[in-house]
């Protein structure tokens, strides 16, 4: 008798977020990819807000396609131009691997299609028009953006050049760098791309190129219309640019402006991935984007840091042209996927960490990451539970139950730091007081009330309404503890202190309840400590 083979064969990729594998049953092979996608969808907890989520999705090569939106090869903004040049390179080579594992691929340079009449694509882009398709499509906006405040002033058509270049139909046809096969398909039509992937039984679309706040989103075949035609679509964040003028609304860089409408799409048309996923390299950053990089990783279910690491980030820190990039974990206090954080490799070149995590084992790769970026010497800050951010408290078994990796035999359990809070933070985190109605008072060590951190805060009003953590003795020789907390009958605790380690700058504050976040002293102790620590990273 045929005994049922199941093997399943990992390919890590350097902590990208989605890993090729390949099921081969009975001599069936089915090409899938894990992808990570992020997306902010509404709170069930608190009403108008968003929550920032991380989902793991499992796609068929063959039931997916990319389109690559309007990659000209000369834009009338020279700064557009230059841009597209620069992603270029790592578009071909995105498209070259999703070509080679069996996904459809789209090129889509608008108003070019006369240059392409005769190349075989082209007549494969044109072959499956489908009608009812066409009577679907839209220029207006979906229904899940109806009171949505647009994020950017694009009316002066978004040149940030100086001076502004003269607006203009320049481009013949798609850049050349990006490579076009004779099995690939040429279309800048939502009707006919969505009859030519209805023949292949496409469900899923990435879309890439420019420019995000115009055509990758409006086009017959951009976002809004692929998700009105029931697709599963997703924005390829990092090979994306704008058309935005910085001396415009809100007057932020034009980088800036490029993470405002990469979260608008994420918070109202669909989630967003990386190209990270398909080259298992860093991801693509522009040269002139010189903005410091705040990684926010949160993995806790307790406090919605899902929700206030946005916000914050939002009011704060993209105003002041910080680039913010998130990993994210599950929302959980327990269950399947707990022991999980996406999108870790931001860390690798991040120049300030922010990391609110509970009680997470994870795979010795990702927890290696962790390590190295402590290592290196800079600056992390930790929100309240990081303090049992990697101590489980148990042994942490792998997900999958019996599957073997293919390069090596894997180990058996997830890998923790219980000495985080010791070895990094300094602290002696045991445990928490009471849920009290009168709240934590917050109190200024004498001597620190000239501290840079505590500028702007006013301590005799300062209580949080969250519960004390237990903290003494700290046990690191190079703290300076900024504050103090205090409830009825007790000692004051620490619940803000900086560790000069001999590595790095760390600060770590033992608020972070999700009501701390509405009172002003905390958010300017937090923007002041992510000043402090970029600009005094040692």
């Amino acid at each position: 008798m045929k005994t049922k083979i199941l093997i399943c064969l990992f390919f890590f990729m350097t902590l990208s977020s989605a890993s090729y594998y390949v099921i081969a049953q009975k001599e069936n092979i089915v090409p899938k990819m894990k992808m990570s996608l992020q997306q902010r969808v509404p709170s069930e907890s608190d009403k108008e807000a968003y929550i920032l989520i991380n989902e793991i999705q499992e796609w068929a090569a063959s039931e997916t396609a990319i389109i690559i939106c309007d990659m000209w090869d000369q834009h009338w903004c020279k700064g557009a131009t230059k841009r597209v040049a620069e992603m270029a390179p790592l578009m071909n080579k995105v498209v070259d691997k999703a070509r080679r594992e069996g996904m459809l691929i789209v090129h889509a340079p608008s108003d070019c299609m006369d240059y392409y009449k005769n190349h075989p694509a082209r007549k494969l882009g044109q072959k499956y028009k489908d009608i009812k398709s066409e009577s679907l499509i839209s220029d207006n906006k979906l229904e899940t953006e109806k009171d949505a405040e647009w994020p950017i002033d694009q009316s002066d058509g978004g040149c940030d050049c100086s001076p502004e270049c003269k607006q203009g139909k320049e481009w013949t046809k798609q850049i050349d760098i990006i490579e076009i096969n004779n099995q690939d398909a040429i279309s800048d039509s939502g009707a006919e791309i969505a009859g030519l992937f209805r023949n292949r039984g496409i469900k899923n679309v990435i879309l890439m190129g420019v420019h995000t706040n115009m055509c990758v989103i409006g086009r017959s075949f951009g976002l809004r219309n692929m998700v009105r035609l029931g697709y599963n679509v997703v924005l390829m964040r990092d090979l994306t640019d704008t058309m935005y003028d910085s001396k415009q609304w809100p007057n932020v860089s034009h980088f800036t402006g490029n993470s405002l409408v990469n979260n608008y799409i994420e918070n109202y048309v669909c989630p967003t991935m990386l190209s990270c996923d398909f080259t298992g390299e860093p991801q693509f950053r522009f040269e002139a984007d010189d903005r410091p990089i705040v990684a926010f990783v949160t993995a806790e279910g307790e406090y919605r840091t899902n929700q206030r690491f946005p916000e914050f980030a939002h009011k704060f820190l993209l105003k002041n042209d910080i680039n913010c990039e998130y990993a994210v974990g599950k929302p959980v206090m327990e269950g399947e996927g707990r022991h999980h954080i996406e999108n870790l490799q931001i860390l690798k070149d991040a120049d300030l960490a922010i990391m609110a995590v509970r009680r997470r084992a994870l795979e010795p790769e990702k927890m290696k990451v962790i390590k190295d970026y402590v290592r290196s010497g800079k600056p992390l800050l930790g929100i309240r539970t990081a303090s049992h951010a990697f101590d489980a408290k148990r042994n942490v078994p792998r997900e999958g139950g019996g599957l073997i990796s293919a390069s090596q035999q894997a180990s058996e359990f997830l890998e923790q730091w219980s000495e985080f809070d010791e070895e990094v933070l300094g602290g002696n985190y045991q445990g928490h007081y009471g849920h009290l109605k009168e709240g934590t008072k917050i109190s200024v060590v004498p001597g620190m009330e000239g501290h840079p951190l505590l500028e702007g805060i006013d301590t005799l009003r300062f209580v949080s309404p969250s519960w004390l953590y237990k903290n003494r003795p700290l046990r690191s020789g190079n703290i300076q503890v900024l504050l103090t907390g205090a409830i009825q009958d007790e000692l004051p605790e620490p619940v803000m202190w900086i560790n000069h380690s001999t590595e790095g700058k760390v600060i770590y504050t033992s608020l972070g309840h999700w009501d701390d976040w509405e009172v002003e002293a905390f958010n300017t102790l937090l923007f002041n400590s992510v000043n402090y620590l970029l600009n005094n990273p040692k």
